[in-house]
């Protein structure tokens, strides 16, 4: 077996903290920090509403003091839940086995925290000629919600990078575009009755299926007359409401409904494009719907005009918006990609879009040149007995070595 990485401590320590999205992540915050600060460097801090997940961001100046400009090596401290999955080893506990290393998150991402971390010794001590910087987010996988604060926090600092890197994995290969994530909820009231006076209430899970059929639709009619973009596997924009909860029991008027969607779009397309078709369907079909059928309710029960049509509302919250990365071809952080991967040709030669969202495309719209390259592969995220190989952690290291050479240019 060859040598094990330098960057492995690391990377066990990382999985150490069972950093499940939305708890905490306040121990491996705190280790992070103390590791910037022993080196002379302080952090700062956004949090989650409860403060129970931090955002962590720190500056390596250029020589010179300069702050704002250069590169962010950026990466999410959460992982997703492993409950009810078969793993055969501890996933919070990094185990090599031949060839590869398992645990949860060595895939996803923290391989490549782990190897900036190793490097950062280096990196401190070297004659920067451009600032360095560093950003360890939350609540990434429920859909990239911890970094706008964080962003929006850099904006105030004017300590805005000039390009960002963002460690997903992605076999480091450099990403130059990926999709937009977004997720949404839509809740239905009506009127509850006995299922025998069906005519007397307002069934909310029949309205709350129209609206599951309307998505469906939708995701149809994109696949079959697009928008198209040839360079991701699924070329179309995808939707689906992939969760539904509704009503109390088979003889009562669903009083109360709940679906959940989540759409996908090519870069061609804007959120307020989809969010305001789905709001049309709601707001000016659905919902007058239910009011007339809450007056009809009226008419026969005899009760008081209205009181009946005041219960009936839809509400509607996108709960995620993941802005779409788009390719840049000529922007100065694709050729800097390939640059420090070690192949100045590859994104011109095989340039890559990915269907899955992530913080690059944040980045992007508040400004940066961003790309996503990582170590591992994304078919092994999120899984049971998920697992990296050992090559693509050391080569992950020969990346933050060419940051370095960068840095000092």
């Amino acid at each position: 077996m060859s040598s094990l990485p330098a960057s492995l401590p690391w990377i066990e320590k990382l999985v150490s903290y069972p950093t499940i999205a939305q708890t905490p992540n306040i121990e491996l915050i705190e280790a992070v920090a103390a590791e910037f600060e022993k080196h002379g460097f302080t952090p700062w801090y956004t949090s989650s509403e409860d403060g129970q997940r931090k955002n962590l961001f720190v500056t390596l100046p250029a020589h010179d003091g300069t702050t704002s400009g250069g590169l962010v090596l950026s990466g999410h401290t959460d992982v997703v839940p492993v409950e009810g999955q078969a793993w055969d080893t501890d996933p919070f506990s990094a185990t090599v086995k031949g060839d590869k290393l398992y645990g949860r998150g060595v895939a996803d991402m923290k391989s490549y925290l782990a190897a900036a971390l190793w490097m950062l010794p280096r990196f401190a001590e070297a004659d920067r000629k451009r600032p360095l910087h560093f950003a360890f987010t939350y609540d990434e996988e429920i859909g990239c919600v911890g970094a706008p604060s964080m962003i929006a926090e850099l904006k105030k600092r004017d300590v805005l990078p000039e390009f960002a890197i963002v460690g997903e994995p992605s076999s480091m290969h450099p990403i130059v575009a990926h999709k937009g994530a977004h997720r949404g909820r839509a809740t239905f009231r009506g009127v509850a009755k006995h299922g025998s006076l069906a005519p007397y209430g307002v069934n909310a899970v029949a309205a709350a299926a129209k609206f599951v059929a309307f998505i469906e639709d939708m995701a149809d009619d994109w696949l079959e007359n697009g928008p198209f973009d040839d360079g991701f596997v699924t070329p179309t924009s995808t939707a689906g409401a992939n969760f539904m909860r509704g009503g109390l029991q088979y003889n009562i008027v669903g009083e109360e409904a709940t679906v959940e969607y989540d759409f996908r779009t090519i870069p061609a397309m804007t959120t307020q494009d989809v969010v305001a078709r789905l709001e049309r369907k709601l707001f000016d079909d659905l919902l007058p719907e239910l009011q007339a059928k809450a007056e009809r309710a009226e008419r026969l029960s005899g009760a008081e005009a209205g009181s009946l049509r005041e219960q009936v509302a839809i509400e509607h919250e996108l709960l995620a918006e993941v802005p779409a990365l788009q390719d840049r071809p000529d922007d100065e952080i694709v050729a800097l990609g390939a640059r420090l991967v070690g192949k100045p040709e590859v994104l011109e030669a095989d340039p890559v879009k990915v269907t899955y969202g992530t913080e690059a495309g944040q980045y992007q719209q508040a400004g940066m040149g961003a790309i996503v390259c990582g170590p591992g592969d994304i078919a092994q995220a999120h899984t049971a007995n998920e697992w990296i190989e050992l090559e693509q952690v050391r080569e992950c290291e020969r990346f933050m070595e060419r940051v370095l050479e960068w840095v000092q240019a």
